[in-house]
């Protein structure tokens, strides 16, 4: 993706615990700014989800399992967009909700006082999913959930870690969308006072 070679992306990488980057990256493997959508065919989910280590080397994925794939993306960041004080998308919710459904996943303890969740079976690229809602609980767990955002710029909808001190990011960049959104804004207030 084009914007991962940003500044903002890198400092981000330093500050980002590893299991919210995995999140983080799963949710931008569209980038809509750009029209660029990172899996456009199964091939592609299998080799994103084998180069994070999530899928083992020869397994497939199918045109269900990239659906599938495609609409926790889009639940989690509708998700992610509550946590930069958007209303959620109902309808992406419930896809969520229906797709975790469908996915095999289980709890998994391993020491008295940690868990996590688990594939139920080896079933490809659903049960490699399995490792993206762990980092979701794992996140949850350490406090580090809800720095992860979407940008408030309609068109982007990028997801960033807000390493603000007071949690209160509210675009990706500053220097891209930040200012983007607020040059719109003056040019809509002078345009108003104008007419």
């Amino acid at each position: 993706m084009g914007r991962q070679t940003d500044l903002a992306f890198e400092r981000e990488n330093e500050v980002i615990p590893a299991q919210l980057r995995l999140v983080r990256d799963f949710v931008n493997t569209v980038e809509y700014q750009e029209d660029e959508e990172g899996w456009e065919s199964p091939d592609d989910l299998a080799a994103w989800l084998k180069g994070r280590g999530l899928l083992a080397e020869g397994v497939a994925a199918t045109d269900d399992d990239l659906m599938l794939a495609k609409t926790v993306r889009e639940g989690l960041r509708s998700v992610l967009a509550t946590h930069a004080g958007h209303d959620a998308d109902p309808a992406a919710l419930r896809g969520l909700d229906d797709a975790l459904a469908e996915l095999p996943l289980r709890l998994s303890f391993g020491g008295p006082s940690s868990f996590a969740l688990a594939p139920a079976t080896d079933r490809g690229a659903r049960a490699a999913l399995a490792g993206v809602l762990d980092a979701v609980r794992a996140s949850r767990e350490d406090g580090s959930w809800a720095r992860l955002k979407v940008c408030d710029r309609v068109t982007c909808r990028w997801a960033y870690y807000d390493y603000s001190k007071n949690r209160s990011s509210r675009w990706c960049t500053m220097a891209g969308c930040g200012n983007a959104v607020k040059m719109q804004k003056a040019h809509a207030r002078r345009a108003s006072t104008a007419s």
